[in-house]
């Protein structure tokens, strides 16, 4: 940095000669060294910044709009993400360019993330998608990617964080060692927030390793807190302490004030294990000291947990209860907080899937209208056949379209039904239930699973031919169809097996809707067509706790107690209890009528 102070003493010195010799400073080599300085010495980035704007005259708007998207930057680092989106959307007034404008978009999302504006980041960064695929530069289609990474990284979608961070690590391999190095920081992240501990270990190693090389020290002391973690999820404390006692002397040399909180929380958990109880709550309280503010909290709440656990070591409860209820507190609203990344990333996902349908559609009628403006134009030199053209295109496209709406409504139709029932088939049947889920869960109300087998279906196939089979089938949607609201889904998971979607149904109304099919089913008439025939169905019911954000885990619990409900002897309605997944053989009291 020697000569990046010379340089700036030559640069005041030219500054006091007049206007006419500063319009001979390469501003943008400044700027890039204080895009550097940010990464390497950040405490030097606040005289760049100062010394840029004293010059701002001299700047084109372009620089100007760079400088404000590096003060932003810092400003982050800081916990200031307000004054960060202010200073962004300054920027984003005079920028002109397509990678500082990709830089903006990107760098907005985040601020808008740290605030809680979620379903605002998710639009911030689905507007910039398409601007990355359209860029055929690799240097900003991987800083664009490696910023997606750390978006879905906030957003806690860690799936997505490694599929980016693979796109920016393939483009940046061999090619620049800062965005590899990020790029192998956010796959190790990752595979830690995805709990795979040892593989996430390897890869901080590796991590440290190359980002030690190329000088990179803040990833560096990441990478050490990262591999920290592993060890002490592990249960390999002595590791975990050395590496989080280096990552904290390295955050402090940044002034990072946001990682050495969740430093020291992590040392309070460490030092707690170890049963060193005055280190760990001396730890913890310089975290709880800190002031209340949205990017600490997660911090707070393990520092106050750690704390409670500390105390009540010691016998202290009475103090130990305080800080737990402060922990309690902290652990609801981030469960809250949870739910709306969840609920905005999966109305993301919605959105985003329907405006790629109507892009799609407008660009078919943007193609239809230039192929009937070519005729137009190729038929210009006679009026009349013109026009006698222009009223039979327009008749045409008119029962085309009518036409190919009653298509596109009965193909529809066709591709989500089950062609033998006429019930939804188990594709969109799911997407459906999804959907709504989603809906309930935005809602904080409940939503039940009712799936029935029908039971010895082989042998009704065996003994009578398939033609009973499907007609049974048949006559089963016919007696359940009366029972159901007209909101709730039936779908026909596969062969003999059905499903009911129950949203804003609560445990006790699932179950008398169970029932209720159970009794229609066994009364189905077979006679005269089936005399010796008899039609019954086994039934699990499932209801919505908490810690569900999704289908997949009623899913599962249904199945259990459906399976449960054929061991108890079939022809019975089973609802859910915990204690089926440790004794599924066990029979379990069923409802039979």
């Amino acid at each position: 940095m020697y000569y990046l102070r010379l340089f700036l003493a030559c640069v005041f010195s030219i500054a006091l000669c007049g206007s006419a010799v500063a319009s001979d400073v390469d501003y943008d080599a400044v700027i890039d060294e204080l895009k550097a300085s940010l990464i390497a010495e950040p405490a030097k980035s606040s005289e760049v910044i100062a010394y840029l704007k004293e010059n701002t005259q001299h700047l084109s708007r372009e620089q100007r709009a760079r400088v404000l998207t590096l003060e932003s930057n810092k400003e982050m680092y800081n916990g200031a993400y307000e004054r960060a989106f202010n200073l962004l959307t300054q920027a984003e007034q005079l920028s002109h360019s397509p990678e500082t404008q990709n830089s903006i978009y990107l760098y907005q999302a985040t601020a808008l993330i740290a605030m809680k504006n979620y379903q605002g980041a998710l639009d911030a960064m689905a507007k910039n998608l398409d601007r990355i695929e359209q860029i055929d530069d690799v240097t900003i289609k991987m800083t664009s990617y490696l910023r997606l990474a750390n978006l879905y990284l906030d957003l806690e979608v860690y799936d997505e964080v490694k599929r980016y961070a693979s796109l920016a690590y393939a483009l940046s391999r061999d090619r620049s060692p800062k965005e590899q190095c990020y790029a192998q920081l956010f796959l190790a992240v990752g595979e830690l927030k995805l709990s795979h501990y040892h593989e996430a270990k390897q890869l901080f190693t590796d991590t440290r390793t190359f980002c030690s090389e190329h000088n990179i020290p803040l990833i560096v002391a990441m990478a050490d807190k990262g591999k920290g973690t592993s060890h002490l999820k592990l249960g390999e404390l002595e590791q975990a302490e050395k590496l989080f006692l280096s990552a904290l002397a390295k955050y402090k040399t940044f002034k990072f004030q946001l990682e050495i909180n969740d430093v020291n929380a992590l040392l309070a958990e460490t030092y707690l294990m170890m049963k060193e109880v005055e280190s760990a709550k001396q730890y913890a309280q310089q975290v709880i000291d800190v002031e209340d503010e949205p990017s600490v909290l997660n911090a707070k709440k393990r520092a106050y947990k750690m704390m409670a656990d500390a105390l009540a070591l010691e016998g202290s409860y009475q103090e130990a209860y305080r800080y737990l209820d402060e922990y309690m507190q902290l652990s609801e609203a981030d469960i809250d907080e949870t739910k709306a990344k969840a609920y905005a990333y999966q109305m993301a996902k919605f959105e985003n899937a329907e405006k790629a349908r109507e892009i799609k559609m407008l660009n078919q009628d943007r193609a239809l209208y230039t192929a009937q403006q070519k005729v137009v134009e190729l038929e210009r030199y006679n009026e009349s056949m013109a026009l006698m053209i222009a009223i039979g295109c327009s008749v045409c496209l008119i029962i085309f379209g009518a036409s190919m709406f009653v298509q596109k409504r009965k193909y529809k139709r066709i591709s989500q039904r089950d062609p033998l029932t006429g019930v939804l088939n188990r594709g969109t049947g799911q997407d459906f239930a999804e959907n709504l889920f989603v809906d309930v869960l935005a809602h904080r109300s409940v939503f039940s699973v009712v799936m029935f087998d029908l039971d010895h279906f082989k042998a009704i196939n065996d003994t009578y031919g398939h033609s009973a089979g499907d007609w049974a089938l048949r006559r089963v949607v016919d007696a359940v169809t009366p029972s159901l609201k007209s909101r709730d889904l039936f779908v026909r998971m596969g062969g003999e097996e059905f499903a009911l979607f129950l949203p804003y149904t609560d445990e006790q109304a699932a179950l008398k809707i169970a029932k209720q099919c159970r009794v229609a089913i066994e009364a189905i008439q077979t006679r005269p067509h089936y005399s010796d025939l008899s039609i019954t169905a086994s039934f699990g019911v499932c209801t919505s706790v908490e810690e569900d954000l999704s289908l997949d885990p009623l899913m599962k619990r249904v199945d259990i107690a459906m399976y449960q409900a054929k061991g108890n002897g079939r022809n019975c309605v089973v609802m859910y209890r915990p204690s089926m997944e440790s004794t599924p053989d066990t029979p379990i009291n069923a409802v039979n009528a």
